[in-house]
């Protein structure tokens, strides 16, 4: 019998928007407050145990100077 793998989109997500903030040398503290978002709220979403709306999405891009699509097409399908 082998292991089924349960794929969590919000950590996937989480991992991808840590390593462009990561890429762009912000902490989660300036990061956070440049999307206008609470430190801890912001590192509840890095850790994949919130779901981000999609306007959050566009607020995080849009810090992040990248498309959307660029954060959603790390994501598996």
């Amino acid at each position: 019998m082998s292991a089924v793998y349960a794929y969590n989109v919000n950590v996937a997500l989480g991992n991808v928007l840590r390593k462009y903030r990561e890429g762009r040398g912000f902490t989660q503290d300036e990061f956070a407050a440049y999307c206008g978002l609470s430190r801890a709220y912001y590192g509840r979403v890095e850790r994949g145990e919130h779901s981000l709306t999609i306007e959050k999405c566009q607020k995080i891009a849009t810090t992040l100077n990248v498309r959307l699509t660029d954060l959603f097409g790390e994501l598996q399908e």
